[in-house]
């Protein structure tokens, strides 16, 4: 039997139909792997991210962009003004406290340094160390905690029953004064409190420097606070809740303070660690807003009002506790349609000075390729993270 014989154009045909094929399966396996509704790596870079090196999709423009911060700027010309005028808002009781802790602040804010997070276990946890008697130089000393759940504020929380297993972590870190360890709250939220975050407009809200008062301590007196400075004039009531206990409006403050222990420490972060944490937030705001609108990021502020915008108070609080903890356990941060925005409240509307999307990408890639977050690389701040796991 005669063998058959393909004339060149056939073979030519059916190597352009093979290659056709291959072409089309590799394509379909990129949309399935990129389909995954955001959860991955691939949805958190702007073009995928699949494949790329340490930091190879960090966009160095961006990175110029985000060193730009008009509302830190702006905060500290109101805080040398304020050093000028002597700090003439303050008691004078408070007022060399308070302008001692200003001009420390203050000297801090010169320099960008991302190096900070190596320096936060001395920090941040020494101070509350010396508090509980564990600062003698002893096994405990300059070691981070073994594991940090970090408590958010969201109405998601409220879906599930994570209590036991944040009570469960070594330091529980709640914000802004939300309530925990009640029945009603409890086998949501936790009920236990190692460390209290507060932006200083809460501090401001809840002291009475005039009156030398504070009601901030929502978890107990024993319950250290770390607060970061909106507004440089909240060293007064830095100054105040340092250095007072809590006092009902019933009670004499000469006599309570007279009779109660000494509270535990209220501790201002470090500005390094401030400025880090707005870097990293716009960063991620200004690569969303060039991928969802097609516009160059030069134009980012006509959308945001520049002046205003800044990361939330979450976030440090997650940033905060990286560089503490050999472990991050987040809870309560995330939105869903039919949950309010505060677990323990009826507010709906998040709040326009925050961007929660480029920072809801941010904990992504936090969780699953810290290489590649800008600022926080270990090549660029020295420190190597640690595992960071999100809860719903």
């Amino acid at each position: 039997m005669k063998r058959r014989h393909w004339s060149h154009p056939s073979c030519g045909l059916l190597l352009l139909v093979a290659v056709f094929c291959l072409l089309l399966v590799f394509r379909c396996s990129q949309l399935r792997h990129s389909g995954d509704g955001g959860r991955g790596a691939a949805a958190a870079a702007p073009d995928g991210g699949a494949g790329r090196n340490d930091g190879d999709d960090v966009d160095e423009r961006l990175v110029e962009l985000a060193a730009v911060d008009p509302a830190a700027s702006a905060v500290l010309q109101a805080a040398k003004k304020l050093l000028e005028g002597n700090l003439a808002r303050a008691p004078e009781r408070h007022r060399d406290i308070a302008l001692r802790g200003l001009r420390e602040w203050v000297g801090k804010q010169e320099r960008f340094d991302p190096g900070v997070m190596s320096e936060l276990v001395e920090l941040i946890k020494r101070p509350i160390d010396r508090y509980n008697g564990e600062g003698g130089g002893g096994e405990g000393e300059g070691r981070r905690y073994t594991s940090c759940a970090v408590v958010g504020n969201s109405g998601i929380l409220l879906a599930a029953e994570h209590g036991e297993l944040i009570d469960g972590h070594e330091l529980v870190v709640r914000l802004n004064n939300a309530p925990a360890g009640n029945g009603r709250y409890a086998r949501h939220v936790g009920a236990r409190t190692g460390l209290a975050f507060l932006n200083s407009n809460v501090l401001s809200q809840c002291s009475v420097p005039r009156r030398g008062a504070c009601f901030c301590r929502a978890y107990g007196e024993g319950v250290p606070i770390l607060t970061y400075m909106c507004n440089a004039a909240h060293f007064v009531e830095h100054a105040v809740c340092n250095n007072a206990s809590s006092f009902s409006s019933s009670t004499s403050v000469a006599a309570a303070a007279a009779d109660a222990p000494a509270a535990a420490p209220v501790i201002v972060t470090d500005p390094r660690l401030d400025a880090l944490c707005a870097r990293i937030v716009k960063y991620y705001s200004l690569r969303r807003f060039a991928r969802e609108t097609g516009r160059p990021a030069e134009e980012w502020a006509q959308r945001h009002e520049e002046g205003m915008f800044h990361y939330s108070s979450g976030m440090q609080a997650v940033v905060a506790a990286a560089g503490v903890c050999d472990r991050v356990s987040v809870f309560g941060f995330g939105k869903d349609a039919s949950a309010r925005h505060h677990y323990h409240t009826l507010q709906r509307r998040e709040l326009d000075l925050h961007d929660y999307e480029a920072e809801y990408e941010f904990y992504r890639d936090l969780e699953s390729r810290p290489e590649a977050i800008p600022f926080l690389r270990e090549r660029d701040s020295g420190f190597r993270l640690p595992p960071v796991a999100f809860y719903r």
